[in-house]
């Protein structure tokens, strides 16, 4: 190296070869840029003069073309409104076209004569509807005349005489029909012509009593212009509309030829430019190739430089990196250039380097202890562990996951989102309202539970964790049925008290009536008739609170019934609340009782009004949402969730002063599921949208005849219930569906009855039978006999626990008691749909 040169950085000596390069550069981009300079003047020149040519020729081109699209469209419309419409677009074209066009002489006359057509079109189409709304009431009244005509004229109990001008009635109307439904003129004219002869011919023989009928020919034929008159008018407007969309088709033919013309002009001046540019182009081609050379002389200079110099002492380098990487932390550095440039700087990091590297060393010592520790809580710890990407795909898992999920061991390789494995396994999501957030649980058909939960990591990948669950879950819900047993003993305590004071004022008064006298008995008497009564009315509410009540559903229109409360429901609410109700547009149908549901929706607007302090709103809505839906949503206080979750529970209440049965939200659960719906409460108690909505949801209605067509053909079945009423009940409706019934009423009988059938279609069963004896046990002996039969069990609870035996079948139903004509529909509707009987 020149020694002058030694001091000299290495960027000072690759600048000064760019240098040299970038004015060769230059060079070649101030030839360039003439070369581009004469393109950029024919090309704007293009675009002036030729694109822009081209491009109004187009435009012009396809508005004519959209001008001769939508014009028959006025000839096929007869509302005035859209004729008016669509006419306004047809001449916001032609004016579009008329400004595309302006400056070109030769498209004067045709334009004139565009604008000259349409006017005509629309003249023409204007009247038309009015006259052909004219002829259609001709039309009718003819042919009711007609009618009449025929039916007289054939009526053989008249005399042959009037029978015969009853005809001649009939050809006259005859003929005037065939004219109102004539096409041409000539047709016209020829039914002109025999309505004319039929008259003259007619006229003298008419006697009296058909005179009112002859009369009430001419009135018919009269309206507005009369009949042929108006229908003269029609064919020529027809005829002038055809006249009119063929001149405009012509006149769009020949703008759309002048903008052929246009487009041609133009690709001829391409061409020209085209030619021009193509030679700028070939002379620049050569100075190019020549700058090109020199700059190619002072790249391999610098090349020789770069490898010798600064490539050779970067080697070096790179050499003592790798021993140094392979952990040889002695590696030392050849002797490196005299010089302060970037390489001698460099050659001094390379120490510094070293020194991190030992430090760096010490360090992943300590990562990969902690490692160990890691990967030995990874694999050893009980619950299923997965590390997932960002795009969702299992990074690194346990052993344990795959062995809860019940999975053979991953193939190598093999990487599948969670949700993906989750549905490999025999677990299914299990769905539930009263879960906390924040999991996922899962059931298979054996009855164990896992819950999944996952963390987020800032990669956007996630840790998931699965848990087994199954014998915290049988916990959960043995409290569950504790609680539901202490809310039982807490109805039969409430019962017996209320009970127990109706018994005492009866007795107590019968003992005073024992000894009263008679103008004392009439008042002990109505004193018991006031405990009786008030005990009917006590089991009432229970019965409704049971689901048991006796119903009378009949197909009622909600929003009918809620419109006839409103005068009732204003009087119900306070003063300063605010009654709000829209009828529905369309009727809302449910089958129901109409009285219990006029009771349900007056207790809770009842409620509502209680819960909102001074002014309010109560909003009734009704609609039609897979079934009548119907919601009462008030502005109160709202329900915190505790007192959410108890509040459809009997006795109880939340009210401050303690008034209230406890009883009335309960009843009104307990009739819309008896009425085959579902109760829905959602409420707040800060703003916004403070307050609580109550939904009634009603099933949609079936037509009766699905009813008969759940049954394909007669089967038989078995019923077995120890309750000789439910047991006739429920036989009967299986009956009038052309069920063959087998009755048992008890659980042996019921046993012996699956022995005796050689194979039957449906079993129905009571879960509660005799002698503590279950219905699931029957249920399960009759699917060993026979695995294709419909199985169902009924029962007065809403979710029975399913065995194991019978968990993971698709052939089972579960009904509610008592049994309806609906749940029994629905249960053959099951029965159809798995392809029982």
């Amino acid at each position: 190296m020149i020694p002058a040169l030694r001091h000299l950085s290495v960027r000072f000596r690759l600048t000064a070869a760019l240098a040299v390069l970038f004015c060769l550069m230059l060079l070649v981009s101030l030839i360039g840029l003439r070369v581009l300079n004469r393109t950029e003047f024919w090309m704007n020149t293009l675009h002036q003069d030729t694109l822009a040519e081209v491009s109004d020729a187009l435009n012009l081109s396809r508005l004519s073309a959209d001008l001769a699209t939508s014009a028959p469209f006025l000839y096929a419309l007869f509302p005035p409104f859209q004729l008016e419409q669509e006419s306004q677009d047809v001449l916001e074209t032609l004016r579009k076209i008329e400004s595309q066009a302006q400056g070109e002489p030769a498209l004067d006359l045709p334009l004139a004569r565009l604008r000259l057509a349409i006017d005509d079109l629309t003249t023409a189409l204007v009247p038309q509807t009015a006259r052909k709304a004219d002829l259609v009431a001709i039309d009718r009244g003819l042919e009711r005349l007609n009618q009449r005509a025929r039916r007289q004229a054939g009526d053989t109990s008249r005399p042959l005489a009037e029978r015969e001008i009853w005809t001649g009635l009939q050809q006259l109307t005859a003929s005037a029909i065939g004219a109102v439904r004539a096409n041409a003129l000539i047709e016209l004219g020829e039914f002109s012509r025999r309505y004319a002869q039929a008259r003259a011919a007619l006229q003298p023989k008419l006697l009296p009593p058909l005179r009112a009928t002859f009369d009430e020919i001419d009135r018919v034929l009269s309206r507005s212009e009369g009949l042929f008159v108006l229908k003269h008018k029609e064919i020529a407007a027809q005829l002038d509309a055809e006249n009119a969309l063929y001149r405009i088709r012509q006149e769009a033919s020949r703008i759309t030829r002048f903008a052929e013309d246009k487009v041609a002009q133009a690709e001829a001046r391409l061409s020209q430019a085209r030619a021009e540019t193509s030679n700028n182009l070939s002379i620049a081609k050569n100075w190019f190739l020549a700058l090109t050379l020199m700059s190619l002389l002072v790249a391999i200079s610098s090349s020789q430089y770069v490898s010798r110099y600064v490539a050779g002492n970067l080697q070096r380098i790179a050499e003592a990196m790798r021993r140094l990487a392979a952990g040889n932390h002695r590696a030392d550095l050849p002797k490196g250039p005299k010089s302060t440039d970037e390489i001698g700087q460099l050659f001094a990091a390379f120490a510094v380097f070293r020194e991190n590297a030992r430090k760096l060393d010490r360090r992943t010592s300590q990562i990969r202890h902690q490692n160990a520790l890691f990967s030995r809580v990874f694999r050893n710890i009980t619950d299923g562990v997965a590390i997932t990407s960002a795009q969702g795909e299992i990074e690194a898992e346990n052993d344990n996951l795959r062995q809860l999920l019940r999975l053979p061991p991953a193939p190598k390789g093999h990487q599948v989102p969670i949700p993906m494995l989750m549905a490999q396994s025999t677990f299914s999501p299990r769905a539930s309202a009263d879960e906390p957030g924040g999991f996922e649980e899962f059931t298979d058909p054996s009855g164990n539970v896992l819950e999944l939960r996952h963390s987020p990591l800032p990669d956007g990948g996630a840790v998931w964790l699965l848990s087994e669950t199954t014998e915290r879950k049988k916990v959960e819900e043995r409290l569950e049925e504790i609680r539901r047993v202490e809310t039982l003993g807490k109805v039969s305590g409430e019962i017996a008290h209320d009970f127990g004071n109706i018994l005492s004022s009866i007795s107590g008064n019968l003992h005073l009536l024992e000894s009263a006298e008679p103008a004392q008995s009439q008042h002990f008497r109505a004193r018991i008739r006031s405990a009786v009564d008030l005990g009917v009315s006590l089991t009432e509410r229970l019965l409704a609170f049971a689901r048991k009540q006796h119903l009378e559903p009949q197909v009622t229109d909600i929003g009918q019934l809620i419109d006839g409360m409103v005068d009732l429901l204003e009087i119900a609410l306070p003063g300063e609340v605010t009654l709000q109700y829209q009828a529905p547009e369309q009727p809302v149908l449910a089958r129901v009782d109409p009285g219990q549901l006029e009771s349900a929706v007056l207790n809770l607007c009842v409620n509502a009004g209680q819960s909102i302090e001074g002014a309010g709103t109560v909003t009734l809505t009704v609609r039609d949402d897979h079934g009548a839906r119907l919601t009462i949503q008030d502005s109160g206080a709202g329900m915190s969730p505790e007192v959410l979750r108890r509040a459809t529970e009997p006795f109880f209440t939340n009210r401050a002063d303690g008034s209230g049965t406890g009883l009335g939200l309960s009843m009104v659960d307990g009739f819309v599921h008896q009425s085959g719906g579902q109760l829905l409460l959602n409420s707040r108690v800060v703003p916004p949208n403070q307050g609580t909505a109550v939904t009634l949801q009603f099933p949609a209605l079936r037509t009766e005849h699905d009813g008969a067509a759940l049954v394909s053909s007669p089967g038989s079945a078995l019923v077995v219930d120890d309750d000789p009423a439910s047991l006739a009940s429920a036989s009967k409706a299986l009956e009038q569906l052309g069920y063959a019934v087998t009755q048992a009423t008890s659980f042996h009988q019921g046993l012996d009855q699956l022995e005796n059938l050689s194979r039957p279609d449906l079993i129905l069963s009571d879960l509660n039978l005799d002698s503590g004896a279950s219905g699931w046990e029957l249920l399960i002996h009759g699917h060993d006999l026979h695995p294709a039969c419909q199985l169902a069990l009924m029962s007065t609870r809403e979710n029975p626990i399913v065995p194991s035996e019978l968990s993971a079948i698709s052939n089972l139903s579960i009904l509610t008691k008592p049994l309806g004509e609906d749940e029994v529909k629905q249960l053959l509707l099951t029965a159809n749909q798995n392809g029982k009987p």
